[in-house]
């Protein structure tokens, strides 16, 4: 039900202006004031919804009332008609409408539009009303969705301060790397800790400068997390004044909704110091092992010699008079030689590298022909000349290192051929190559042996790189020097030809300089060949070799260190469609024999390289094999002859057959060991087999036998 409330100082027009609403509108409650105040203060107990307002009253007429009205917060919004019978003129309405009133009628009052005018006013009230409601609940829900929000902002203010104060006061490094590998943000810590300032490092390739060590793994093991997959990263990062700290990073790969990445994010803790701890407890418990395996090897070793010496003189002084206590001796004393035996193996398990009996070059050259012995495998050693490591601690760590990369090369990667290579590149370069299966592409993380080859370069203070080679295995490179320790790992071999045209390619191996350089100026001169590339030594080669297009090797099987019928066995391996051709002042037979075998399509002299060289070159390009007509006649002649002393030699290896000659030349262990830089008791042992091979019982008969097999050969 609406409400009216009609304000005039007549009784009469107030009675009859009620009754005519409550005959023409009966279901509206009509409320009655004689003046102006009484209207206004029933206005604001009843607020009613239209007010009927008289202009002409005494005291505060209709046109105070009114602003009276508007003027007040309760009743501004209620609809006024202002009712007058003098006040009629324009300037009077136009006044009426000024202070807010809402309709103005005259007397006398027409019945009808009086009810439609309060008809009207009813319908602006009740939209007025409700857009007031709507715009008190608009109030509401904005006040409190402000104050949600004020809210939700102290949480977050309390928050970022919180991990402001969390990052202040964290030791820990952080780190954002964006997907383009560049710096997006880091902590205060660890911005102190390099000693550069946000702006100095933001928006820099993070592994070029700041990751400056151990960059290829490190770039890889980022790949790894980008993909997906989870690593824990330790490098070496260099500060802004050169000095290096080590960092274990533990790194989570963000994503955007679409799934592409955001940036990967990285926590770093400082492990410097405990890998100085580490580095020192390590080099404590090498020297405590060095120590017992010297004890082992020079006293009690010598201590149980003297014991299996008084054994022998008592075996004697009782053969004579008691046979079975002397044959008990006996045992005693057989007992006693496999108990030194079990410590020298012991000794030398703890301390593989003897200084006093040519250190890790001897040691070296001992595994390979254990691994030979006991893989069906390739084992080739290239030591240059002048390199020597006197701390047989650095030396121990890079036996290990070697020999862990050749455990791995035989036991995952299935290797044919193995090539350890320790040259002067920047410092000590120590390089083994397979030919193995190489790494696998999708790897989670790095194995074990891997780490314990990374974890011993870092105590000698050496780089190490694991990387696929370019005949699908795995090279292992080791530098150590000061610059590796800041991970300025030498620099491969770079291409020796830019550009390549459709000539064959021919690669020299030749150890005498001028010598080479004639071979070359031989094929120069004929333009269907180009010269390559050219090495002096096994290790130049091969490494030259892989990297670059060879159609056909010249090489002198009489290379120093490593030979030459070894080096061919190992390329053909590698690289079976290359051709091999084999120029040597080595005129015997035998050698042309194991060329052949091992995988050479020619055999040329050096003296008659100058006529034979290009005939040699086109014939095993056509499919052919190529010898000199004097070697021929003599391989002839010597096949159609029934030798058994040739037949047995034939049994020998090629460096079994190298030492054979040697010995047949008349020379001693020690000199051939220098001359095939090898130890003495690698001589010994090859000495050995080389007896057991041709059934001869004693050195003094393989000694006959290797003069008189030299003297038949000429």
């Amino acid at each position: 039900m609406s409400t009216v409330l009609v304000i005039d100082d007549k009784q009469d027009n107030l009675v009859a202006v009620t009754a005519l609403l409550k005959n023409l509108k009966p279901d509206c409650r009509v409320i009655t004031a004689l003046s102006g105040e009484e209207g206004i203060t029933k206005a604001e107990q009843e607020l009613p919804d239209v007010i009927l307002l008289d202009v002409k009253m005494p005291g505060m007429d209709g046109f105070e009332v009114c602003q009276k009205l508007k003027s007040m917060g309760k009743t501004r919004h209620i609809p006024v008609i202002l009712l007058t019978a003098i006040k009629t003129d324009v300037e009077s309405r136009v006044r009426g409408l000024e202070i807010g009133a809402d309709a103005f009628l005259t007397k006398p009052i027409d019945e009808l539009e009086l009810v439609a005018q309060i008809n009207v006013m009813l319908r602006i009230k009740r939209a007025e009303d409700l857009l007031r409601n709507e715009k008190l609940v608009l109030e509401d829900l904005v006040f409190e969705r402000t104050k949600s929000l004020a809210e939700s902002e102290a949480r977050l203010k309390k928050e970022r301060d919180f991990l402001k104060n969390l990052e202040d006061a964290s030791p820990a490094y952080f780190v954002a790397i964006s997907p383009e590998e560049t710096i997006i943000t880091m902590n205060r810590s660890f911005l102190e800790a390099i000693g550069y300032t946000l702006d100095e490092v933001k928006g820099k390739d993070y592994f070029n400068f700041i990751a400056k060590s151990d960059v290829f793994q490190t770039r890889n093991a980022y790949e790894l997390i980008a993909n997906g997959g989870n690593a824990v990263i330790e490098n070496t990062v260099l500060t802004k004044s050169g000095k290096e700290i080590s960092v274990e990073w533990h790194s989570r790969a963000l994503r955007k909704e679409n799934g592409e990445l955001d940036f990967i994010f990285s926590v770093g803790i400082d492990t410097t110091e405990r890998k100085r701890l580490e580095r020192v407890i390590f080099t404590r418990i090498e020297e405590e092992r060095h120590a017992i395996s010297q004890n082992l090897h020079e006293k009690i070793g010598t201590y149980l010699s003297q014991i299996a010496f008084k054994s022998e003189i008592l075996k004697l002084k009782l053969k004579g008079r008691s046979p079975e206590e002397s044959k008990e001796v006996e045992d005693i004393a057989q007992m006693i030689y496999t108990a030194i035996d079990r410590t020298r193996e012991l000794a030398k398990s703890l301390c593989p590298i003897d200084m006093d009996s040519g250190g890790l070059r001897a040691a070296l050259e001992d595994f390979r022909i254990e691994i030979e012995e006991k893989n069906n495998c390739t084992f080739i050693v290239q030591w240059e000349e002048g390199i020597e490591i006197e701390n047989d601690l650095v030396a121990s760590n890079i036996f290990y290192i070697i020999k862990e990369a050749v455990d791995n090369a035989l036991m995952h990667g299935k290797a044919n051929n193995i090539l350890v290579s320790v040259s002067k590149k920047e410092g000590i370069l120590l390089r083994i190559d397979d030919d193995g299966k190489g790494m696998p592409k999708q790897q989670p993380s790095e194995g074990l042996g891997i780490k314990i080859m990374r974890y011993r370069a870092w105590l000698v203070g050496a780089a190490l790189e694991i990387t696929t080679n370019a005949a699908g295995g795995v090279s292992v490179i080791c530098l150590l020097s000061e610059e590796a320790a800041r991970g300025q790992l030498h620099k491969q071999v770079s291409e020796i030809v830019a550009t390549y045209s459709k000539e064959t390619q021919v690669f020299v191996i030749e150890p005498i300089a001028i010598v080479r350089e004639g071979l070359i100026s031989i094929i120069g001169k004929d333009s269907r060949f180009c010269v390559c590339g050219e090495a002096k030594n096994s290790d130049e080669a091969v490494r030259c070799i892989s990297r670059i297009p060879v159609d056909i090797v010249i090489i002198d099987i009489a290379l120093e260190e490593f030979g030459g019928i070894d080096l061919i066995k190992a390329l053909k391996s590698r690289y079976p469609s290359l051709e091999i051709i084999v120029v040597t002042d080595a005129d015997d037979v035998a050698f042309v024999e194991r060329s052949f075998r091992a995988g050479a399509s020619g055999y040329i002299l050096k003296s008659e390289a100058d006529t034979k060289l290009i005939f040699a070159m086109q014939a095993v390009l056509s499919g052919k094999q190529f010898l000199s007509e004097r070697l021929k006649e003599e391989l002839i002649a010597k096949l159609s002859r029934d030798e058994n002393t040739c037949n047995d030699v034939d049994k020998l290896s090629n460096r079994e057959f190298e030492i054979f000659q040697l010995i047949g030349r008349g020379l001693g262990n020690r000199d051939i060991a220098e001359k095939m830089k090898i130890s003495v008791k690698t001589v010994e042992n090859y000495r050995e087999r080389i007896k057991n091979k041709l059934g001869l019982e004693n050195s003094a008969k393989l000694v006959r036998y290797a003069v008189q097999w030299m003297l038949k050969r000429g």
